[in-house]
């Protein structure tokens, strides 16, 4: 879960980027929910611990609703298998861009939707409501009705018997009541939000902007009417921070337990949830896609400069103009073209092979997702999966090593290389958790095995002989640094060809280690290479 410091949304947002808390449990409940029918894919845990997926979100999160996050974060998360829900609606992101005070009144109704307990609508989408016996619904019915005509009977009567059995009615009923509390806990917050949210789709399918858009709302709105009368008595409790809030609990408290309101309003609503999964998913995904194209339209508002992703001719793969990474504040733009080769990139620590793979890889993602593209152009053949093998690392609690971590999330790779769509692998100084020899020939073999027809590679590496050996397979890029009057420097800038320089020991001799173990280490090198 990444934090940062509280955020809240104020009626004039307009759409900059946000800095409240990020709880990507709650926010990711309706992608774990999503059967995803028509997605290509979905990336991994491992592909978006490498691409900083987490981190790309909040920078990307626009939306003004906590169901528009859910959804956003959902299309994010997969690769449609054509075009995407944010290409195939171009036309109203450009309808809110061009007319701002249309995205401030959606804004402003999508908002009451944003409250932490808004989260809690996506779990009625996956839970599976029993049916409730009759014999239950007719019992509860006599409790809820028995206090009622035993207090009547008192009245008329005055008994001490009545008393006894109007007190004994209602102890059953506290019993009952308190004790179905567990099965209310479940809708006494998702209930009156899922209200909010028919509230808002009612409205928002009236607009003749979302017509299209939500054409499938009405009858869905149609069958789940009847929730709204029954669900008055399962309402979030009053919040204890005052004294007169804790007297009115607790009288709503014993009026409830006297009519047994709670647990009859509960079996309602489970019986008119019943088979009503799919109408609430329509419902949610109107709501949903519709902040997601509103935050879409926020985002490249907020960029330097962007590009919607186009179809590329002949033997072009993906082709990017100025290409550059959001987050990274003064990122230097560099453009690729990559045809019927894959890429293979060389150079030194720091000098950024590692920074421009990511690059690709969050800009080929986006272009499909959020069909925008952080270049000044970009081309690509889609659908493209995205896997990546960037930030591998040890795994203390199930005892592997770096290298068998790596050695297992390469294997999948291999896997996934002979299915009959694109893939793009992402590849950081392949296997350099062992031997200098073993590394540069098994990188070799599975760089040439990975780089099929169907496939783009684009992988790093420290062994410029790595590079001599795919030379007839990839094409060779680099990075490198220059070092001028004992001073470190990178340019960041994408270069054509193999890279032979090696500046290592430099770097140690700059950094002032000592002159005799700088002269080991160049006579080392010597022996090395027979000279």
């Amino acid at each position: 879960m990444n934090i940062r410091k509280p955020w809240k949304q104020t009626p004039s947002y307009k759409g900059e980027e946000k800095a409240e808390s990020y709880n990507f449990f709650d926010i990711s409940s309706f992608f774990r929910f999503d059967t995803h029918r028509n997605a290509l894919g979905v990336l991994s845990d491992q592909t978006c611990s490498d691409l900083g997926f987490e981190d790309l979100f909040m920078f990307s999160d626009r939306t003004a609703s906590r169901v528009g996050q859910q959804y956003l974060y959902n299309l994010m998360r997969i690769i449609p298998d054509k075009a995407g829900e944010i290409e195939r609606h171009e036309a109203l992101i450009n309808e809110l861009s061009s007319h701002p005070d249309l995205q401030e009144e959606l804004v402003k109704d999508l908002q009451i939707l944003n409250t932490h307990e808004a989260y809690s609508i996506a779990s009625l989408m996956g839970i599976g409501f029993p049916a409730v016996p009759v014999w239950r619904k007719i019992l509860f019915r006599i409790c809820g009705f028995l206090p009622s005509l035993l207090l009547l009977l008192l009245y008329f009567y005055q008994a001490g018997a009545w008393l006894l059995l109007l007190i004994a009615a209602i102890l059953v009923n506290g019993v009952i009541h308190y004790g179905n509390k567990p099965n209310n806990l479940n809708f006494l917050i998702s209930i009156p939000q899922l209200i909010r949210l028919l509230n808002i789709s009612g409205k928002l399918s009236k607009n003749p902007l979302f017509t299209e858009l939500g054409k499938e709302v009405p009858e869905a709105l149609s069958s789940l009417e009847t929730l709204r009368k029954a669900s008055g008595h399962l309402r979030m409790e009053s919040k204890m921070d005052s004294d007169l809030a804790v007297i009115l609990w607790a009288i709503m408290e014993c009026v409830k337990i006297f009519f047994l309101a709670e647990p009859i309003a509960y079996h309602k609503v489970i019986t008119l949830l019943k088979d009503k999964n799919r109408q609430i998913e329509t419902v949610f995904r109107f709501v949903g896609l519709a902040d997601s194209l509103s935050s879409v339209a926020f985002l490249r508002k907020s960029l330097p400069y962007y590009s919607l992703p186009g179809k590329p001719e002949d033997e072009v793969r993906v082709e990017a103009e100025e290409m550059y990474h959001p987050l990274l504040e003064n990122c230097i733009a560099n453009t690729i073209r990559i045809e019927g080769r894959s890429i293979l990139f060389t150079g030194s620590n720091m000098s950024g092979k590692t920074t421009f793979i990511r690059t690709l890889g969050v800009n080929m993602l986006t272009a499909q997702t959020l069909h925008t593209a952080f270049a000044r152009r970009m081309q690509m053949k889609t659908p493209v999966m995205i896997h990546a093998a960037l930030m591998l690392s040890d795994s203390l609690s199930d005892g592997k090593s770096f290298y068998l971590k790596e050695v297992e999330s390469i294997r999948d790779m291999l896997s996934c290389s002979r299915s009959e769509h694109i893939n793009l692998f992402l590849l950081d100084e392949i296997f350099k958790g062992t031997n200098t020899t073993e590394r540069i020939a098994a990188a070799k073999a599975v760089l040439s095995y990975l780089n099929t027809s169907n496939n783009i590679v684009v992988a790093s590496t420290h062994d410029a002989e790595l590079g001599t050996f795919l030379k007839n397979e990839y094409d060779l890029y680099h990075f490198c640094e220059t070092i001028a009057n004992g001073i470190l420097s990178f340019d960041y800038k994408l270069k054509a060809g193999n890279l032979y320089q090696r500046n290592a020991i430099r770097i140690l001799e700059i950094n002032d280690y000592p002159a005799t173990l700088i002269e080991d280490a160049y006579s080392v090198i010597r022996q090395i290479e027979g000279r």
